[in-house]
């Protein structure tokens, strides 16, 4: 499939961030020993996964591999969806890593968390972390990643917004699906509803702009 060819050539390309995403995996780990509260660890997991978006944009950028794109047989549609899977993969991964060891080092700090909640904040950094590459990518394809860098830090936004929500509110991940209520079923579906919505409108974008580039 071309789309996972071009997504595969995306992961080729952070060979050379190798060390700055395992940095990027750890370091929500120490920062939940400051909030202790797996919905706001797990949002800024999240918060770091998307900042490292644009690195690909960049080592493209560096080595002009534009001319390479130019002759792959690959269309500009899957190539743009390529890299979409990409970045949603790496947010998948970032899920991972957080919901394995974030509870552990909860438990150890004496902070029981079920699967319930772990499920909970997983699917809030999912939301968190999709909203962001949606507004991020067609930045880095219409700015480039030198103009665009300034978009690289949308999530910045998200993570304070999470963190104040969590301080003024106490929301914690035990109390998100008993704050939807009646709705428990509504606003999940509104929320995938918003999230395909979001990601076809912003491939869509990405790839008007790629069209459009000489």
């Amino acid at each position: 499939m071309k789309i996972w060819k071009a997504a595969k050539l995306d992961f080729n390309l952070l060979k050379y961030y190798y060390k700055s995403i395992c940095f990027t995996l750890l370091v929500p780990l120490a920062f939940i020993l400051l909030y202790r509260t797996l919905v706001v660890g797990i949002s800024f997991a999240m918060f770091m996964m998307a900042m490292t978006s644009i690195y690909t944009f960049s080592v493209a950028d560096k080595n002009d591999m534009q001319r390479l794109y130019s002759i792959l047989p690959i269309s500009v549609k899957e190539l743009v969806c390529g890299k979409y899977v990409h970045a949603f993969l790496m947010g998948v991964l970032a899920v991972l890593v957080s919901c394995v060891l974030q509870p552990v080092i909860l438990r150890r700090l004496g902070t029981a968390v079920s699967l319930g909640e772990i499920a909970a904040a997983a699917a809030a950094g999912m939301v968190l972390y999709i909203t962001y590459v949606c507004f991020q990518i067609p930045a880095y394809y219409k700015f480039g990643p030198i103009k665009g860098r300034v978009f690289m830090y949308v999530p910045v936004v998200g993570i304070l917004l999470t963190m104040f929500l969590a301080e003024k509110a106490k929301v914690d991940t035990a109390s998100l699906f008993g704050m939807l209520g009646d709705n428990r079923y509504l606003v999940p579906c509104l929320l995938i509803f918003y999230l395909i919505a979001a990601v076809f409108i912003s491939i869509g974008i990405s790839i008007r702009v790629l069209k459009r580039k000489p």
